[in-house]
């Protein structure tokens, strides 16, 4: 693939062109936004500007053509994340204009290649220019172990001139012109004391490279310079330099680009497509089923198209016109949606759906989403069934009305679409991971895709269900958590792909996820930035002095958190394994992940396993109604206005020939998550007794976990299912329950067995997941 390499002359640059190179890529341009010729450093957020006089040079010693926009560098926008919305006069807006023109000149152009490491700031506008560009990125070094970098440096004889300092520890006459190689002890000592960066990825050093192995065509000696000291900061102006040839050849054209010319050209700075999408919206909603809590999240059950079209696109414009509405009928935006269920009856459609999908999403912080081939849905066979796409959603009200949660933010996402070898890009237009009230991680469905190559991995499903569990923790670990912060995993199984071993595999899998969530899928967390050795003093002890003042705060949840660890339940986890027709890529396994920041496992976890089998017991089930619509803050309100559980149908046992249910909870406080594991009944004919028994583990689980509060959408896999069709499965469910159902035909049983799984979310108020209430319950 074609590329341009974002260059500023710095190690970074140089090396991540060469990680390029390496994977395969031809790198046939250097790009560079310039400072002003009277500023010898800028002090951008984006560019180097020291050194910037060499660059020229530097695309000779490459044999690089090199394309340069002069800038004012000035940041409109201080945001970590960038929607495109700075305007022209913005020094990211200018890079877009750069990479047109780079475009424009050369047709071949694909990607664009930036030696960002750890800076979400650069690495979020990168990706925005990109996209609009239609450009892929590429960020090898992305999240790579700092001490690798400089490894990598010394093997690709990157010598590397350190021209500015702006760190303790660092001396701007002691150290200035020396290079990284010479000066690696010391930062290795800076890095015990202070935590500081060796590769220089906090500002604590620039650099200009003036040999390397990439160098064919020659490396620059410097014959004039000057230090300047601003205070503790001081940096290198190069005043005089010389290009020693290493093979002799013609001049690389350097082309100036001219901002002015490039703004009359152009007026398509990027609009946004959610609120466009949003002012379409249909007039009617269908029978969608949502629910709200007064804590302000937000499910909807399944949304299929109104429109009886062959076409996919069709129906996906349907889904989504109703979503708008019935989003807007709560107050709620699409940029509030943190996850997303897609199913298609065939999975070939995937690349279809997702054009429609970006339309309404767009990519800036999309939600997370997992999807799944299902081959058929509800009342397969009819002659008037035509749905090809399903969809449900979770939404988190921004700030609440009550003013209760008005204090943190209620949806973050983590969206990095550069190709690296730290995780995959999504396959599709949504991000890593959906986090809602700062504590639970929705993670995207993951499949076994080797990251810099973006192809699955080869070996088997079982390679591939490893390098998932490898994969999610790598995104957990930029969001400072790990797999022991795990609720529950959903495990997708493409019927193809292990129909040989059939039922065999699951405990294979179950063995495979086990091991994975106990070694976090070889990743060591903090390993990136080089401070998992010990942890910093005011996140170890959550900014208490001592452990002994921590313990007194919190009621003792780190001793509680440390004795589950050490009794090995902590990776007891709740596993759900589904047989589905395909999945995307032509993968054959996909995990589903439910995960806790590091600030909410601290409360410490417990997992139960609650087990049922014989007849159903309708005076224990109607103890407590069921119902997802609980963000009442009294029992008298409670019982008083939610609908109480109907079990007036599951009278009569001779009807039921038996089943066995085992439900495994996982729960942290106030929040669970329920995973039905198994329900598999036998014999009989009352469909209402297998959806009362799978509605009363719900229950027990619940009180089990001792919660009351609001309960996510039921997503129920069914198989064998012959004797039952999804709708009839929905109505039963309905007879028993109040709770938002979703029921999907899987893979079938033989014989006359049904069996089900699925899961489930509850929140008890909505509390724990907040930073806020953690502060007040010490």
């Amino acid at each position: 693939m074609d590329f341009v390499q974002l260059c500023s002359g710095g190690k970074d640059s140089i090396l991540s062109l060469i990680e390029a190179e390496e994977m395969g890529h031809k790198c046939i341009c250097l790009g560079y936004i310039s400072p002003p010729p009277s500023t010898p450093d800028a002090n951008s957020f984006m560019y180097q500007s020291v050194g910037s006089n060499l660059l020229p040079s530097i695309s000779t010693c490459l044999n690089l053509p090199l394309y340069i926009l002069p800038s004012q560098q000035k940041t409109s926008v201080m945001s970590l994340t960038y929607n495109g919305k700075a305007g022209k006069e913005d020094e990211i807006e200018h890079l877009y204009f750069l990479l047109k023109r780079i475009k424009k000149n050369n047709p071949t152009l694909k990607a664009v290649s930036s030696g960002a490491i750890f800076s979400n700031y650069q690495r979020n506008r990168i990706e925005n220019i990109c996209g609009r560009l239609g450009l892929v990125c590429f960020g090898f070094l992305w999240r790579v172990n700092q001490e690798e970098i400089m490894r990598r440096i010394g093997e690709r004889g990157i010598e590397a001139l350190i021209i500015k300092v702006s760190s303790a520890g660092l001396e701007p006459y002691k150290h200035l012109m020396k290079t990284t190689t010479q000066l690696q002890p010391l930062f290795n000592r800076l890095n015990d004391k202070f935590k500081f960066h060796v590769a220089g990825e906090g500002g604590e050093y620039e650099t200009i490279v003036t040999d390397s192995s990439r160098y064919t065509h020659g490396r620059i000696e410097i014959t004039e310079r000057e230090i300047v000291e601003e205070g503790e900061e001081g940096y290198v102006v190069v005043k005089g330099f010389e290009v020693v040839r290493k093979i002799e050849g013609e001049e690389v054209e350097v082309v100036n680009v001219c901002l002015e010319e490039e703004m009359e050209d152009c007026d398509d700075i990027q609009v946004d497509l959610v609120d466009k999408t949003v002012e379409r919206g249909a007039t009617e909603m269908g029978e969608v089923k949502s629910t709200m809590s007064k804590s302000g999240l937000f499910v909807t059950s399944s949304i299929t198209s109104l429109v009886n079209s062959g076409e996919i696109q069709t129906q996906a414009l349907s889904i989504f016109e109703q979503l708008t509405n019935i989003l807007k009928s709560r107050g709620l935006k699409p940029s509030d949606v943190f996850n997303v269920h897609l199913y298609l009856k065939d999975i070939g459609d995937f690349a279809k759906i997702n054009v429609i999908y970006k339309e309404y999403f767009g990519t800036y912080l999309p939600p997370s989403r997992t999807c799944i081939g299902t081959g058929k849905f509800m009342d397969e066979g009819n002659d008037d069934c035509y749905k090809l796409v399903q969809l449900d959603v979770n939404a988190q009200k921004r700030n609440n009305s009550n003013g209760k949660y008005e204090l943190y933010n209620n949806v973050e996402c983590l969206h990095v679409q550069s190709i690296s070898t730290w995780a995959p890009v999504c396959v599709g237009p949504y991000s890593q991971c959906g986090i809602v009230r700062g504590g639970l991680m929705y993670l995207a469905g993951n499949i076994g895709l080797v990251p810099e190559t973006m192809k699955i991995v080869e070996g088997g499903w079982e390679k591939e269900l490893t390098l998932c569990f490898k994969n999610v923790a790598s995104v957990l670990d930029s969001l400072n958590s790990e797999l022991k912060n795990c609720f529950g995993v959903l495990v997708y199984v493409a019927k193809d792909a292990v129909e040989e071993g059939g039922e065999s595999c699951f405990s294979v899998i179950r063995r495979v996820v086990k091991e994975q969530v106990q070694c976090n899928g070889t990743i060591v967390k903090g390993q990136a930035e080089g401070l998992n050795e010990e942890e910093e003093e005011g996140e170890k002890w959550d900014g208490y002095e001592d452990e002994e003042t921590w313990l007194a705060m919190t009621g003792g949840a780190k001793e509680q958190s440390d004795d589950v660890e050490k009794e090995g339940g902590d990776f007891d986890l709740p596993v759900s394994i589904v047989f589905v027709k395909d999945l995307p890529v032509g993968a054959s396994i996909e995990i589903e992940v439910l995960n806790g920041t590091e600030k909410l496992s601290r409360l410490g976890f417990e997992t139960k396993k609650i087990e049922e089998a014989g007849v159903l017991n309708s005076d224990v089930v109607s103890d407590k109604p069921i119902s997802w619509e609980t963000g009442y803050y009294d029992k008298e309100e409670y019982e008083s206005e939610v609908v109480v559980y109907k079990s007036e149908s599951l009278t009569d046992e001779k009807e039921f020939g038996g089943f066995t249910t085992t439900c495994d909870v996982r729960a942290v406080d106030e929040v669970a998550a329920l995973i039905l594991t198994e329900t598999r009944v036998r014999g009989g004919e009352k469909l209402e007794y297998a959806m009362g028994q799978i509605a009363t583990m719900i229950w027990k689980a619940k009180k089990e976990a001792g919660l009351e509060g609001d309960l996510g959408c039921v997503r129920l896999y069914y198989r064998g299912g012959a004797r039952w069709k999804a709708a009839e499965i929905e109505a039963a469910w309905e007879k028993v329950t109040g709770l938002l159902l979703v029921a999907l035909p899987v893979w079938g049983l033989e014989g006359d067995e049904v069996e089900f799984c699925g899961h489930a979310v509850c929140f008890d108020g909505g509390r724990a997941e907040s930073e806020m209430w953690i502060e007040e319950k010490r």
